[in-house]
């Protein structure tokens, strides 16, 4: 594999902006590799400016679920674009997205788009905390809801112990309204609630956390933060930025067969252009502004070309009857390939996996031997792997040789 040009780009770059990139983990800092500069990608590959062909288990981290560039999305876009590429004005699509959301998840009553999952699932909780009139909100160690203040936070020693901030530049003011948990542990939960029955907003979870590796809810877990949420006058807020649309047509929510009071989606809900939601509960939503107190605004929410990728993205998802069938049998071959192959241990759920490994230093080795194979994964042993319709019945053949070969 070359990689000459990429890092001459990289090079430059380090120059320019920080780290060298727009987002840290692009960096590859972890596996101490130079980051491949992305010319195009299409179906299951994506091709670097080295003229080097990839395998990509990344999507651009979980939206491409159709595979790169699928035509009728494609087409979509630039039918779009030659209307004008931004208004700042109400349009048809716009309330076809809501609509559409709606239909495919039903707790989404009411919702407003964003242009980032970040952006939606800060105006989430934002919405929690003034219809509560409370100002605590309990998340769970090792889940990411985005970069805002109060979500940059990680746990002490134990449940009830406060957060600290996770990042430089979060004042301390901020984090200490967020309460931390350990995921899949009802008790500590209730423990919180215990110590604070009246001054919890919601509880945000990621009802499949993958941002620490993919972590599978214990039974019982959704199902109890349901019940305690319901019990002490809170919200429960689910993250579905990542599984949304991709566990099933209904989300998480939808296959657990959990009904939260706010959702956040993104990434397939954009069809990969910028594009998040937050919605549920009409009763709630009616807090936004205009209709309510709870401020919430964007310049580019709802832009046309996003959500012309997005109502693409989705109406494919829901016509074609067989495709989550196609990515379970697919995801299910890889996985077990992959273990069967190397004795690695691999999480699963749908066509959302992670390899498991204990040392940054074990998965740099895992991460350059399939990037020197030709397959693209992920530069961060916390991140998940993603399987597309467009991956072929030979890129999980080549994908689980290669991976036969790598020496742990």
């Amino acid at each position: 594999m070359k990689e000459s040009i990429s890092a001459e780009l990289f090079e430059k770059a380090l120059g320019l902006m920080p780290g060298g990139v727009n987002s840290p983990v692009r960096a590859c800092a972890n596996v101490g590799r130079t980051p491949r500069f992305v010319v195009r990608a299409k179906g299951s590959r994506r091709f670097d400016e080295d003229g080097n062909s990839y395998i990509d288990y990344v999507g651009s981290w979980g939206p491409a679920i159709l595979g790169h560039a699928r035509g009728e999305v494609v087409e979509a876009v630039r039918e779009a674009a030659l209307d004008g590429l931004t208004f700042g004005a109400p349009t048809r699509r716009e309330v076809e997205m809501a609509e559409t959301v709606r239909r495919l998840v039903p707790s989404m009553e009411s919702s407003r788009m964003t242009s980032s999952g970040t952006e939606a699932a800060m105006s989430a909780v934002r919405v929690a905390r003034g219809f509560t009139g409370r100002d605590n909100i309990v998340k769970f160690d090792g889940c990411y809801h985005g970069h805002s203040d109060g979500m940059l936070v990680r746990a002490g020693s134990g449940a009830l112990t406060a957060a600290e901030p996770d990042s430089a530049g979060v004042p301390a003011g901020f984090a200490k309204h967020t309460l931390v948990a350990p995921y899949n542990d009802i008790e500590a939960v209730k423990r919180l609630f215990e110590s604070d029955p009246d001054g919890i907003a919601a509880v945000i979870v990621e009802p499949v956390a993958a941002n620490c590796g993919v972590v599978l809810p214990k039974p019982g877990f959704l199902d109890g933060l349901r019940e305690i949420t319901s019990r002490y006058g809170a919200l429960l807020i689910f993250d579905e930025v990542i599984t949304g649309f991709r566990l099933s047509l209904g989300g998480a929510q939808g296959l657990f067969g959990i009904t939260p009071d706010l959702s956040v989606f993104g990434k397939i809900v954009g069809g990969g252009m910028p594009a998040a939601m937050f919605g549920g509960r009409a009763d709630i939503m009616r807090m936004v502004a205009p209709a309510g107190k709870v401020y919430q605004a964007g310049t580019l929410s709802g832009n046309p070309l996003a959500t012309a990728a997005g109502l693409a993205t989705l109406r494919i998802l829901e016509k074609d009857a067989g495709i989550y069938g196609r990515l379970e049998r697919k995801s299910e071959r890889l996985a077990r390939g992959i273990s069967e192959n190397t004795s690695l241990p691999v999480t699963r759920i749908g066509s959302l996996m992670s390899v498991g490994f204990g040392d940054d230093a074990s998965f740099a080795r895992w991460y350059s031997h399939l990037l020197d194979g030709g397959v693209y994964v992920a530069p961060s042993r916390f991140e998940a792997m993603f399987v597309s319709d467009a991956h072929t019945d030979e890129d999980i053949d080549s994908t689980i040789a290669l991976a036969a070969g790598f020496s742990a």
